[in-house]
């Protein structure tokens, strides 16, 4: 564009730039950011591919400058909501009402910002992180101006604010009259019931191991499974193997078969092809974890403490299982429906059995059970898939999310001390 009467060059640049980020946020919710192409964005701004690059590298530079510009912008209005507010509780409840008015007034930034810069590259998941730490040193503000001068372990912040998130993430996915966001009283108090003096001895509880019934554990030379003989179970073990070294990318029939010293007849008296054989693998891996959890559950002297010793069985299964680990937490499956079922299984086979665990009587709102999962599952990425459970764990941490909004603060940590 040439500048018009009374418009210099700076002021035209500006206004192509401001229509290239509207441009960016309509595309993404048309097409997603996978389907996203320059074409798309340009012919929506009204500017020529040339401008488009005078401005940015390409697709993802365009895509982060516009996150960029959505979050600041948003958490301008977050901070500034809360400013005048003296009381502390008070201050987190309208910090947490413009962030749900944001969602509500530009649902569009707000799917760039939640949906789909979680499915871009590196850079796009490291923007992510960043906003998500901003609202957790916001939320810890708050909370430090409590009258009781109560200090939140930041594991718990970071458990919060994923759980606020993945509500979020679902109401936009979503997008149904009464969904759970709606509710924004009742999830405002779910992450405020974990502010408690309580919440400081949790570090200490994280280091600390479960008590054993070695009645109840599984042999010394591991699992019955993987001590088993003939074809499907070399195959399978060598296939779990492969995957936790090199991923589901580098797994072929041959590399399978090479490593279990089969032939080809043998593989395809048991598999079909490589999913098949992966998904079986996985199955089984599952079912081990499932079954040394069941057996950690009995030996608690209650159902809280069951829950504890079931979150405990599983971070350890997680922490000492490359593969699992791997699928579970990274998400390296088959592509396809098929890898995302399996995924969606898994989960769904943990949380029914931290569930039945828990009376009917004591069990929390639907809305509380789901904040606290989004809360387990982020922390679990985050903190076991770097490794970092291998020097300090966090079940403590994750049975106290689960726990707190059912027996609340003093009564889940006592549960913990028991087993331990």
């Amino acid at each position: 564009m040439s500048p018009g009467p009374g418009l210099g060059a700076s002021e035209v640049a500006a206004h192509q730039l401001a229509r290239i980020h509207s441009a960016m946020i309509e595309a993404v919710a048309e097409n997603g950011y996978e389907n996203l192409k320059v074409r798309d964005v340009v012919r929506r701004a009204g500017v020529s591919t040339r401008a488009f690059y005078e401005l940015f590298d390409g697709k993802e530079d365009c895509f982060i400058h516009t996150y960029d510009l959505i979050v600041r912008r948003t958490t301008r209005r977050m901070i500034a909501a809360q400013t005048s507010e003296h009381d502390w509780r008070a201050r987190c409840r309208l910090i947490f009402d413009e962030f749900a008015r944001q969602l509500e007034q530009d649902p569009e930034a707000a799917e760039l910002t939640l949906v789909e810069a979680y499915k871009g590259g590196q850079a796009c998941l490291e923007r992510a992180r960043q906003a998500e730490r901003t609202f957790e040193g916001m939320l810890s503000d708050c909370l430090a101006r409590s009258p009781n001068g109560v200090v939140v372990p930041p594991l718990i912040v970071e458990g919060v604010v994923a759980g606020i998130v993945g509500m979020s993430r679902r109401h936009l996915l979503s997008r149904k009259e009464g969904d759970p966001l709606d509710s924004r009283i009742e999830l405002i108090d779910w992450a405020l019931s974990y502010v408690d003096s309580a919440a400081l001895e949790l570090g200490e509880l994280d280091r600390r191991s479960v008590w054993r019934d070695t009645t109840l554990e599984p042999s010394p030379n591991g699992d019955f499974a993987r001590q088993a003989t003939g074809d499907r179970a070399l195959i399978l073990n060598a296939t779990a193997d492969l995957a936790a070294q090199n991923g589901y990318a580098f797994l072929t029939v041959e590399r399978m078969r090479a490593a279990s010293h089969v032939s080809r007849g043998r593989f395809q008296a048991h598999f079909n092809d490589v999913e098949h054989c992966y998904i079986a693998a996985l199955q089984q891996r599952m079912s081990e974890a499932l079954a040394r959890a069941a057996r950690a559950q009995i030996a608690a002297r209650t159902w809280s403490g069951g829950v504890y010793r079931t979150i405990a069985a599983h971070c350890e299964c997680l922490a000492g299982d490359p593969f699992l680990a791997r699928a579970f937490l990274e998400g390296d499956l088959p592509p396809g429906n098929a890898g995302s079922r399996s995924r969606e299984r898994l989960v769904k086979a943990v949380a029914d059995q931290l569930r039945e665990g828990i009376p009917r009587s004591s069990r929390p709102t639907q809305l509380a059970q789901e904040a606290s999962a989004h809360a387990v599952w982020s922390l679990l990425h985050h903190y076991l898939l770097r490794e970092r459970l291998s020097r300090s764990g966090i079940s403590a941490t994750l049975t106290y999310f689960l726990l707190v909004p059912a027996i609340g603060p003093q009564a889940a940590l006592a549960a913990i001390r028991s087993e331990q």
